[in-house]
C-alpha cells in the first residue's frame, strides 16, 4: 500500500476487521482476524481496534520516506 494517509485512516477505523491486512496484500491474516473476532465474540476485534488506533496515529505522523522504509513491517493486532 503506497498511500500513507489512507493506510493510517484504515488502521484507525477498520483494524478490528482486518482491512489493513487486506490492503497490504496479506489476505490470510485478514481472514484470521475476522474469524477470531467472531469466535471470541468481538474481544479480539476490540483489542485489534485499539492497536489499530495506535498504529494509525504512528503512520500518520511518519514522513513518506519513513513509511516507505517501514511499510512491509507495519503490523498491529492479533494474529501477528
Amino acid at each position: 500500500m503506497d498511500n500513507r494517509i489512507l493506510f493510517g485512516i484504515m488502521c484507525i477505523l477498520f483494524n478490528g476487521y482486518g482491512v489493513p491486512c487486506f490492503m497490504q496484500g496479506n489476505a490470510g491474516k485478514g481472514v484470521k482476524r475476522i474469524i477470531l473476532g467472531i469466535v471470541t465474540c468481538g474481544i479480539i476485534a476490540i483489542i485489534n481496534e485499539i492497536k489499530g488506533i495506535i498504529l494509525g496515529i504512528k503512520v500518520l505522523k511518519m514522513t513518506d520516506e519513513e513509511y516507505a522504509a517501514q511499510k512491509e513491517t507495519l503490523d498491529s493486532g492479533i494474529p501477528a
